[in-house]
């Protein structure tokens, strides 16, 4: 919801943003929230269940809840003047997630079928699978043939590994109808699990559909960041805090709002920006490869997956010691 980590609310609160929040009926949730707005010179609106007059009112009646309240939440979205956009930023564990992702779909398409001043927004993670550009898949087949001398202790490590260790990120290349190559890169991290990986792909189909139908859609692929979902998982934190030894960033998180923010704000107000339906696209998927923040993952020699427990051994002591 509003109160997401990843989400924009805190950076927009500070740029005259009309905020529409959404988040579950708790008071300390809403009270975070509006003493964020607080602090910046944005406006914060909140479903009440109940008519409130003061702000211990609002802090008893604010919130709804997206998975048993989702027509509810779309016909108070509608009640809003545009221009609108709505942004599905919510997560929860396990197959919670794929359940909240399907009620804000239902939400974004129920009112973008009878508001055309709608755009929708949303956040796909990098450890997903992405047709990358030709530059980038370039420079992930040169990096990965430039190896040399690390070969040497490289192979060992494949051999015993079953040949899982190294994999090349990109190991063939996919022709589009305008005769670029373009390169498919995998970073699938088995750790998260099959309903993160569904969540977060019907967010991409419902970007992919969305756009076809004249809607503009704001889809910047988010950087690898250390959010509080990904460093309780001691195998994920480990991992990240090794990422830099094979040429990937890992952002904090304010760093991260801050770039998104900034880029979703690109996407409404910059008319040339892939965002915008009237841009043409070479093809539909280019829509995540224009803005996308992969801390280098799309540009490294070897495919993620095939390197992480590696990243994670590197990347130990460092999890242990932030925790």
């Amino acid at each position: 919801g509003a109160g997401a980590e990843m989400g924009p609310l805190e950076v927009l609160s500070q740029w005259r943003a009309n905020i529409v929040a959404v988040d579950l009926a708790r008071p300390a949730v809403w009270k975070r929230l509006m003493g964020v707005v607080k602090q910046g010179n944005g406006k914060l609106y909140a479903p009440l269940s109940h008519p409130a007059e003061d702000e211990s009112g609002i802090l008893a009646f604010a919130g709804a809840n997206l998975l048993t309240e989702t027509p509810e939440i779309a016909h108070w979205l509608k009640s809003f003047a545009g221009p609108l956009t709505i942004g599905g930023y919510a997560y929860l564990d396990g197959q919670l997630h794929v359940q909240v992702s399907m009620a804000m779909d239902a939400i974004m398409q129920t009112v973008t079928a009878e508001r055309p001043d709608v755009a929708l927004a949303f956040l796909p993670t990098p450890t997903d699978v992405f047709a990358i550009s030709p530059d980038a898949a370039d420079m992930a087949q040169s990096r990965f043939e430039e190896r040399r001398l690390s070969k040497l202790w490289q192979a060992p490590l494949r051999a015993l590994s079953g040949q899982r260790f190294f994999e090349p990120n990109i190991d063939r290349r996919y022709m589009l109808p305008d005769g670029r190559e373009v390169g498919i890169t995998d970073n699938l991290v088995l750790q998260q699990g099959p309903n993160y990986a569904l969540a977060k792909r019907l967010q991409q189909w419902r970007a992919l559909v969305s756009r076809a139908q004249g809607i503009s859609v704001s889809v910047n692929v988010a950087p690898s960041t250390t959010t509080r979902s990904v460093v309780k998982n001691l195998a994920l934190a480990a991992a990240y805090a090794g990422a830099d030894w094979f040429g990937v960033e890992v952002f904090n998180p304010e760093t991260s709002n801050a770039l998104m923010a900034a880029m979703l704000v690109h996407d409404l107000r910059y008319e040339q920006s892939a965002a915008n339906p009237a841009v043409q696209l070479g093809h539909p998927t280019e829509l995540f490869m224009e803005g996308a923040n992969h801390g280098g993952l799309w540009r490294v020699g070897f495919a993620s997956r095939s390197v992480m427990e590696i990243a994670a051994l590197l990347g130990w002591r460092g999890a242990l010691a932030a925790r």
